[in-house]
């Protein structure tokens, strides 16, 4: 992997250390977010004019087909490098014009869902109904998720058929306030929504990715005084690790261009001839 965005900084320093940082690229939004960047236009990635010329060219068809080139090359390597700095920042780039890669601060979220299709891979916010073998236990889960879980537990010995349940009303309401907590976050149905399958739960609730909106360093002055040698060390080591992951997102750019050919296809021109009566 070549080394183009990523700098050598003299860690011995206090004074280099606080002027890379200062004088590193960044991006600045109209809302007034700022942070670290760098950037990634066709002219800004030191490519050769015949390079240049036929990255166009790539670009053009891959917009056509609605691919995001630059999330097929950044996507597992972004994956990486957020994972190594413990979810605490991520990489991404700028809606508007997709020409600069920008360092945000990121944290991680349980995304709140319960259950998943595993045909179609649907995720759904509510966890699948236990299947109870009980039939007293299933007759009152049925009543619970048919629109009446928010019932008081006293209301639902009104119901018919938990009035012909063989049971003592203590053993009802026991039942009815045991079943309430356990079905409070299932769904009535257990099958997926959009394909039909059936779903199942997540015996571990997933997390997303969240990226904050304030900027890494965002309105920094960068007193001396501020700035011990082992906090510019923290923040240069996470520098220079985002622009290595810069580096390595190019070259897979790089890669991929190399690799690329434009080919045209002609579609073929016929003549109809006029048969003999």
């Amino acid at each position: 992997m070549s080394q183009f965005f990523l700098k050598s900084v003299n860690h011995r320093s206090h004074s280099a250390m606080i002027e890379f940082l200062k004088g590193h690229s960044r991006y600045y939004a109209r809302n007034g977010f700022s942070s670290y960047a760098n950037h990634i236009s066709i002219n800004k990635l030191g490519l050769s004019s015949k390079q240049a010329d036929k990255a166009i060219d790539m670009l053009k068809v891959y917009d056509k087909m609605n691919i995001d080139i630059w999330e097929e090359c950044s996507a597992s390597l972004i994956k990486d490098f957020s994972q190594n700095q413990g979810y605490r920042y991520s990489i991404g780039t700028n809606d508007c014009f997709n020409d600069h890669l920008i360092l945000y601060r990121s944290r991680l979220e349980c995304s709140g869902h319960l259950s998943y299709c595993p045909c179609c891979g649907q995720r759904n916010y509510k966890k699948v109904p236990p299947a109870y073998q009980d039939s007293n236990e299933a007759l009152i889960a049925e009543e619970i998720l048919n629109g009446k879980r928010f019932w008081q537990p006293n209301a639902y010995l009104r119901l018919p058929t938990i009035q012909s349940l063989p049971l003592s009303v203590e053993k009802k309401l026991s039942l009815i306030t045991k079943l309430k907590t356990e079905l409070r976050d299932c769904s009535v149905s257990y099958t997926c929504s959009l394909c039909g399958n059936p779903r199942c739960n997540y015996a571990v609730q997933p997390s997303q990715l969240v990226i904050e909106s304030k900027g890494v360093h965002q309105g920094e002055a960068f007193r001396t005084e501020d700035w011990s040698m082992a906090r510019l060390h923290d923040r240069i080591e996470l520098i220079c690790a985002f622009d290595a992951a810069c580096d390595a997102i190019r070259s897979k750019f790089i890669a991929l261009l190399n690799e690329y050919q434009l080919v045209k296809s002609v579609k073929p021109r016929f003549k109809l001839l006029a048969q003999a009566a």
